[in-house]
């Protein structure tokens, strides 16, 4: 079996990472690459006794923490994860093995279940014009659990095997998305470049979901989720639709946040005004501010 790293971008996690830790094996390379600068992640790893290595690189996000891994990584093969993740046993060997069976694997990627439950949208629809440009993207429903290995058009960040040389071949992680939907232009450019993206049914993870940072943060957390999701949506049709695609999907979702923050700001609805406050702000700054940014203005 080939050898491989294993690659988790942080932020703040609190005690979740432990099990992630604890579910993976024991013998192989795990680079914990810190957006913090936190000293409670540092001491809790500096007592575990496995080949972790930690780097602190600042407030990035996660396309530059991944590329940063990837550049850090001594194997070919590069299992990326979250800290909210528990891993089944051979789970990446798996992995590997359904990379090596099928030709020209791109990204291999495990079934992820909500903590016991199947999820249903652990896979997206992304279909593409024949002059490579995104038609729509959406979160693709299945209500069982496939039989067999499942070939997709794009998958989330949850947990996935890339291989080093075919990842730097396309590019890497686009680093002006700080995140959300890092992973869907990945999936995109891994199918442009002629790879297929596979979910591997007898490869599982456990995800348990907005547990990736400790809850003091939440609401930073949630502020920061909804100016990323919204910048980095705007981000990715302008990049991969139409001119004509995104100028209309921009102009309809500036009006939506701006009707919405005036209404709700008259009916003093607080927590509706905010959101959508916080999403109109994205609008704007996405026309003066060419990278996303949000975490450092607040």
């Amino acid at each position: 079996m080939k050898n491989y790293s294993i690659a988790i971008a942080t932020f703040y996690p609190g005690d979740i990472i432990n099990k992630c830790l604890i579910s993976m094996p024991e013998d192989k390379e795990i680079l914990i690459i810190d957006n913090g600068n936190d000293e409670k992640l540092r001491k809790n790893l500096s007592k575990i006794k496995r080949n972790i290595h930690y780097y602190n690189i600042g407030d990035v996000g996660i396309s530059k923490s991944l590329n940063y891994a990837i550049s850090k990584s001594s194997n070919d093969y590069i299992f990326i994860t979250q800290p909210d993740v528990i891993i089944s046993t051979n789970t990446i060997d798996n992995l590997i093995i359904a990379s090596e069976k099928y030709k020209n694997v791109g990204i291999a990627s495990p079934i992820i279940f909500d903590d016991k439950n199947y999820s249903q949208y652990d896979h997206y629809d992304l279909k593409i014009s024949k002059y490579g440009k995104v038609l729509n993207n959406k979160k693709s429903s299945y209500l069982t659990k496939p039989d067999g290995d499942l070939c997709v058009e794009a998958i989330n960040s949850t947990a996935l095997l890339v291989k080093k040389n075919i990842i730097n071949k396309i590019g890497k992680w686009d680093e002006n998305i700080y995140t959300y939907l890092e992973d869907i232009d990945l999936s995109l450019r891994m199918r442009l470049a002629g790879y297929q993206i596979i979910k591997v049914a007898n490869s599982k993870v456990y995800h348990i979901g907005f547990a990736s940072h400790e809850k003091k943060n939440h609401k930073k957390h949630d502020t920061l989720r909804n100016w990323h999701f919204c910048w980095s949506s705007i981000y990715f049709k302008k990049k991969h639709a139409s001119k004509k695609n995104f100028l209309i999907y921009f102009i309809n979702i500036f009006t939506k946040h701006l009707f919405k923050s005036l209404i709700y700001f008259i009916l003093l609805n607080k927590k509706k005004f905010r959101i959508n406050l916080i999403k109109l702000n994205a609008c704007v700054s996405f026309v003066f501010i060419k990278k996303s940014s949000f975490r450092k203005i607040i």
